[in-house]
């Protein structure tokens, strides 16, 4: 199997990277991206390519497509910024994967996300979802999950504490509150790569309790 990733130089997709290698059925994996790659890994092939452009760039033959762009409003600056990584990007990478041969995508979304929703986080991920479902893939898995647990590089305040609350907050979310628990950055990359070994086909929308 040959993988694409878009946002290995994120948390997440750190994690998924390092998830990929260590798996034996992976020959290559595409890092598509502007970040510079020092890794001398053979498996890693590193595609320089910006996502307005990506459409048109050619890569080796593509099994699975794995999607973790992702930012917040904050750090984009404003939402139009926010929509273009999270809708337009996320999308390119997508197109770019089915151009190249991928049967099976698999996008990381988030826990409420719908396109009908009035928040507009969470429609811009409904949003994406759709838009990509439309593509045809042949095995199309999408990850909602809440909170990310994971070891950033940055200090986010609000975040430390979010944290903080979440793992009393797990406690109590059971049923169909489960869903909202928080969940590794690692958990959500091994169940990942588990699903495109399988690549069972249709769409699958997976929460806490699936990724686990």
């Amino acid at each position: 199997m040959n993988a694409a990733i878009a946002g290995y130089s994120g948390l997440t997709g750190s994690f998924l990277t390092n998830r990929l290698r260590e798996e034996k059925s992976v020959d290559s994996i595409f890092l598509v991206g502007r970040k510079p790659v020092d890794d001398q890994d053979e498996k890693l092939k590193h595609i320089s390519a910006s996502f307005e452009q990506i459409e048109k760039t050619k890569s080796g033959k593509i099994h699975a497509g794995f999607c973790v762009l992702g930012t917040t409003i904050k750090k984009a600056g404003s939402r139009e910024n926010f929509r273009k990584v999270d809708y337009e990007y996320v999308l390119s990478f997508a197109k770019f994967c089915k151009e190249n041969g991928a049967d099976s995508f698999h996008l990381m979304s988030s826990v409420g996300a719908s396109s009908s929703s009035s928040n507009f986080y969470l429609k811009t991920k409904g949003d994406v979802e759709k838009a990509v479902g439309a593509l045809g893939f042949e095995s199309l898995y999408i990850y909602r999950p809440s909170m990310l647990l994971g070891p950033r590089k940055e200090f986010r305040l609000g975040e430390m504490i979010g944290k903080m609350v979440m793992k009393v907050l797990n406690l109590v979310f059971i049923g169909p509150l489960e869903k909202y628990k928080a969940i590794h950055v690692d958990t959500v990359a091994a169940s990942m790569v588990s699903n495109a070994r399988s690549s069972e086909k249709g769409t699958h929308v997976l929460y806490f309790r699936d990724m686990r």
